[in-house]
């Protein structure tokens, strides 16, 4: 009973974390506030490929600096994926963000492993399409602010 009792009150902890969100307008701020994380974690992302192309950062360093930008990104992808879109509009629009960071968790894993592996020539070919992705999470975010 103590058990179930227990596992209850830490279920309903972890749901207050994500409170309801009523109408299009907040569920778009926090679509909006999401992009923007995940568009600061890409930038950290980017420089330190570029530290490494430059050589002057060293692979256990870059390792984390990597790790810790790709558990950003995705802790903000997890948050915002436990909120329930409150309409057809807010769905698509988490579709299209969840889509769009995706992409970036793929780059950012590939830097992550190859910085791991001591493979820091190859980190500024992985991290090429980080500068795209960036810029759509910005203007994703500026559309939706």
């Amino acid at each position: 009973m103590r058990r179930g009792g227990g596992a209850l009150i830490v279920a309903a902890l972890l749901c207050a974390c994500v409170g309801p969100v009523r109408s299009f307008e907040v569920y778009e701020g926090k679509a909006a506030a999401t992009a923007e994380s995940v568009a600061s974690a890409v930038q950290t992302a980017r420089l330190a490929a570029t530290e490494a192309a430059d050589a002057r950062a060293f692979a256990p360093y870059l390792s984390i600096v990597l790790s810790e930008a790709e558990h950003d990104a995705g802790g903000s992808q997890d948050v915002f994926a436990a909120i329930q879109p409150p309409d057809e509009r807010s769905a698509e629009l988490r579709t299209q963000l969840l889509t769009l960071i995706g992409r970036a968790e793929s780059v950012l894993a590939d830097l992550r492993i190859a910085a791991h592996w001591g493979d820091l020539g190859r980190l500024a070919d992985i991290a090429a399409p980080l500068g795209d992705l960036g810029e759509q999470l910005a203007g994703f975010a500026e559309a939706h602010s």
